[in-house]
């Protein structure tokens, strides 16, 4: 019993952790989103060291939200070190504010 429920959860885990990927991938390729979100954005670069560009709407310790009218930013964001990317959201229970 508890080994079936312990698939159950590496399972669950997995189809999570397979839509999250799945989702910077497609951002990757489309860029259609208003801005990206970053996790951890001071593990990977710090703010000033942003590429050409780019703006930040929302900086903390825990996750940036960052914009640019240019095409090819999300790869830029790659480039500069962060691991994923993810479209921000404007509206909905897990949406950026736009206040910084």
């Amino acid at each position: 019993m508890i080994i079936r429920a312990a698939r159950l959860v590496a399972t669950a885990i997995a189809i999570v952790l397979l839509w999250y990927v799945a989702m910077a991938a497609v951002f990757r390729v489309t860029e259609q989103a208003s801005a990206a979100l970053v996790l951890l954005p001071d593990r990977y670069l710090a703010a000033g060291q942003l590429p050409e560009g780019i703006s930040i709407l929302k900086w903390n310790s825990y996750f940036a939200v960052l914009a640019s009218d240019r095409a090819g930013y999300v790869g830029r964001l790659y480039a500069a070190g962060f691991p994923l990317v993810f479209p921000a959201r404007s509206g909905g229970c897990l949406s950026y504010r736009g206040s910084a």
